[in-house]
């Protein structure tokens, strides 16, 4: 409960969802850089990787429910431990393409990853769909439709989008 006092998030749900998006706020540090995006100052708070594992999935998730997370490369094995302190069973990565990209250090990043697992056997709605989708680059740390667009085809209602940036149809938002 820490991590809702500390930043001030709405209390936790009360229903139980089946389907649960979660984009951690990763203590990032921003990049100087003189390339799209300019990066000064956050909008948003960030958590330790200690809050955001104890943050409590499994209270808002169903017996049967599918997980997606989130995560940079730099917090790819993080995330995965994250998935294990929940208890999550980890099934799948998924990959988003994006239409651009930056070079901080050594390698062009124009990807980002979403961990796909599973808390019991709750089937996907649709098989067969492909673990990369391409989507445009828009504000610092905002999703693609075309991610949202696969959860729904393939990820049963109710469904949540936590720390989520907008409201979308077909998700409640926290």
């Amino acid at each position: 409960r820490r991590v809702i006092q500390e930043f001030r998030f709405q209390p936790i749900p009360k229903d139980k969802y089946s389907t649960i998006i979660i984009d951690p706020p990763w203590p990032v540090q921003k990049i100087a850089r003189d390339v799209r995006p300019k990066q000064h100052d956050f909008d948003y708070p960030t958590m330790t990787i200690s809050e955001i594992q104890n943050f409590p999935i499994k209270e808002i998730s169903a017996d049967n429910s599918h997980i997606y997370m989130w995560t940079t490369h730099k917090f790819l094995p993080t995330a995965f431990d994250t998935f294990n302190i929940w208890g999550i069973n980890y099934e799948c990565l998924l990959t988003w393409i994006k239409n651009v990209g930056f070079t901080p250090f050594s390698w062009m990043y124009s990807t980002e990853h979403v961990l796909f697992g599973r808390i019991g056997s709750l089937e996907l709605l649709k098989k067969g769909k492909r673990l990369d989708f391409t989507g445009k680059v828009r504000e610092h740390s905002r999703k693609p439709d075309e991610f949202y667009n696969l959860v729904k085809e393939v990820s049963p209602e109710p469904r949540i989008d936590i720390f989520s940036r907008e409201k979308r149809e077909g998700f409640s938002q926290y």
